[in-house]
């Protein structure tokens, strides 16, 4: 595992702030040559330490209600249970988990109604028990916001 420092950490958060930002307005931000933000962000995706990608806002594309789903399902169609309910175009987010729930969702929809026929469409799926849904007012840090913290980049 590659080593990172501060200033990977400092192109990591001005990339996150703008993916669009150029090498050379990263450069000119942390008084460093063009060449060596190049050859950083060449390593940070090179090494799997960041991948460069678009997020999509889907507020903009009309979706009002984000919801967490808390699934539980049969342990023998666990998998199967997980392909199908990733299938579902509403689906952003899905992980397993342990504890009560063997499944996490998030989804988002445009509508209540839209809620509702989703939950009746989910509940079919072979192998799922049970759901608890849980709406999500605001979401206040998004996945695609996390950075590790300082501590975790050290001196090269």
């Amino acid at each position: 595992m590659p080593n990172f420092d501060i200033l990977d950490r400092n192109i990591v958060i001005l990339l996150q702030q703008d993916g669009r930002i150029s090498s050379s307005e990263i450069a000119k931000h942390l008084h460093v040559s063009e060449r060596t933000v190049r050859n950083r962000i060449k390593r940070l995706v090179e090494s799997e330490a960041i991948h460069p990608t678009v997020v999509v806002n889907w507020r903009s594309f009309g979706y009002i209600t984000a919801v967490d789903i808390f699934v539980e399902a049969d342990l023998p169609q666990l998998y199967e249970v997980g392909e199908a309910l990733a299938k579902h175009p509403e689906v952003n987010y899905i992980a397993l988990s342990t504890g009560d729930q063997d499944i996490s969702i998030q989804a988002v929809l445009k509508s209540t109604d839209e809620l509702h026929n989703f939950i009746q469409r989910i509940s079919e799926i072979p192998g799922l028990r049970r759901t608890k849904t849980l709406l999500v007012p605001r979401i206040l840090k998004s996945t695609h916001d996390w950075i590790p913290p300082v501590e975790d980049f050290n001196k090269i």
